[in-house]
């Protein structure tokens, strides 16, 4: 008899693959007992989900992470979708980093803005999802985005030149920080001086971290030295 659920480990965290022909309450038991067995291997991880086999709305998505979070000690911080797996191991190898690094509780919140969308937290601010253009995200500490960021981002929005913003990749030169607001080079289409030049169709980028550096807003590639550096 096939398994309703299967447990794979993956560079980023957890698969599930899921039996599509079982009812969505039929996969819920069986996450919890497949995790009863099995939660310890990830204990007190921070980890990536993604699903497989079974057509699950949103909502069915979250259920499921909030029985597997309340069965054990795992903190699921996003959910991976297949174009974004590559790009987000990358991040992943910093992603403990970063959480030390976000001052006060950070405020998650999951899923892609719309355009139109302004999304402010009085905290840090991690959003699992893409910022389009045409979106705003404020945060009063770090701004962190598992996604692609294309539209507007503040940082330290009460004078915090400590902050720092964070993302997949960064396509936008809507960026400000404290009260410092970045300024792109003249040729902006270029990767040049920090600045990231627009992404072909079905091109990647390392993650990248706009921060202050000698009064103005830098961007460079998001790596363990900076993070110990900076």
């Amino acid at each position: 008899m096939t398994q309703a659920v299967v447990i794979k480990s993956k560079s980023y965290g957890i698969h599930l693959v899921l039996n599509p022909d079982v009812t969505f309450q039929e996969l819920l038991e069986a996450v919890i007992e497949k995790f009863a067995d099995s939660g310890s291997f990830f204990k007190n991880a921070n980890v990536g989900i993604s699903f497989e086999g079974y057509d699950l709305t949103p909502e069915q998505q979250y259920e499921l992470i909030a029985v597997i979070e309340a069965h054990t000690s795992i903190n699921i911080i996003c959910i991976m979708e297949e174009e974004q797996v590559k790009e987000a191991c990358v991040l992943a190898e910093t992603e403990a980093l970063i959480r030390e690094r976000v001052t006060n509780h950070a405020v998650f919140h999951y899923g892609s803005l719309q355009p139109g969308d302004d999304l402010h937290s009085d905290a840090g601010l991690v959003i699992i999802g893409n910022v389009p253009k045409g979106a705003k995200v404020t945060a009063a500490g770090n701004l962190i985005v598992f996604g692609s960021l294309d539209g507007f981002a503040h940082a330290g929005a009460y004078g915090d030149f400590a902050a720092y913003i964070a993302a997949l990749s960064i396509d936008t030169g809507q960026i400000q920080i404290g009260r410092i607001l970045y300024i792109p080079p003249e040729n902006g289409n270029k990767k040049k001086g920090g600045f990231l030049r627009r992404k072909k169709e079905g091109e990647s980028f390392s993650p990248q971290i706009a921060r202050v550096q000698d009064g103005h807003v830098i961007m460079e590639p998001c790596t363990k030295d900076l993070f110990e550096h900076s």
